[in-house]
């Protein structure tokens, strides 16, 4: 049993709305533990993104959650998120009034009135209230300089510790989907079976089936994964 020391994770999770978790490097196993990380936080009513700045292919399409997937940190967009049921929204238009922009979102009849607190409006120039990043900043290229704002976590099986990070949480060698399978109950956010397959996905194509770079930990995570998939 791996014991990571995330209070201080714990402490930002705890007063955060907003989540960003970026992904420098494009693969199966560091893809697939950020989407199931996504899943748990978007379930924990933290908006969350994962970036990674290539393109996915068929390859990924088993995964859950590659709608919060994107290749596009465009640090000057405006993002206006409605913490509102999609299935009760009409349709989103927009007009002009005066030189102004007004978004309008149109509800569907008898849906209950959008509350101002269901409002969240965010610049990406400004980071989330907390980012994770699964991998080497070097390789994100132009937005490396995004780990310059904000509240970083650098989670990474390479024995390197960030200084810009608040918190590392370093396990040598081992894929990322053993150590999110660890870290996230840690974070009090309990497997689900969508987040459960996209880890025990990843620890099968990270470890070529469970015959490489493998460690007891690695079948015990494999094991947790199976049986969260099982509820």
């Amino acid at each position: 049993m791996k014991n990571y020391q995330v209070q201080e994770i714990k402490n930002l999770l705890g007063t955060a709305k907003t989540a960003l978790i970026a992904v420098p490097q494009l693969n199966i196993d560091s893809v697939g533990s950020a989407l199931a990380f996504a899943l748990l936080l978007k379930k924990s009513n933290i908006t969350t993104k994962v970036f990674c700045p290539h393109k996915t292919d068929a390859n990924y399409t088993k995964l859950n959650g590659l709608d919060l997937l994107t290749d596009i940190y465009n640090q000057n967009d405006l993002i206006v998120t409605l913490d509102y049921p999609l299935d009760q929204i009409e349709k989103v238009t927009y007009n002009q009034d005066n030189g102004k922009l007004n978004l309008v979102v149109q509800t569907k009849d008898g849906s209950p009135k959008v509350a101002e607190n269901q409002i969240l409006i965010s610049n990406q120039a400004s980071a989330a209230d907390i980012n994770f990043i699964l991998g080497d900043e070097t390789l994100l290229g132009t937005n490396a300089n995004m780990i310059n704002k904000g509240n970083w976590i650098n989670i990474s099986p390479a024995n390197i510790e960030k200084t810009w990070a608040k918190v590392n949480i370093i396990d040598q060698d081992a894929p990322f989907s053993e150590i999110l399978t660890f870290l996230l109950p840690m974070l009090d956010l309990q497997l689900t079976p969508e987040s459960a397959k996209n880890l025990l996905i990843a620890l099968r194509i990270a470890t070529q089936s469970f015959s490489v770079n493998v460690s007891p930990e690695t079948f015990e995570a494999g094991a947790n994964c199976l049986r969260a998939t099982q509820v």
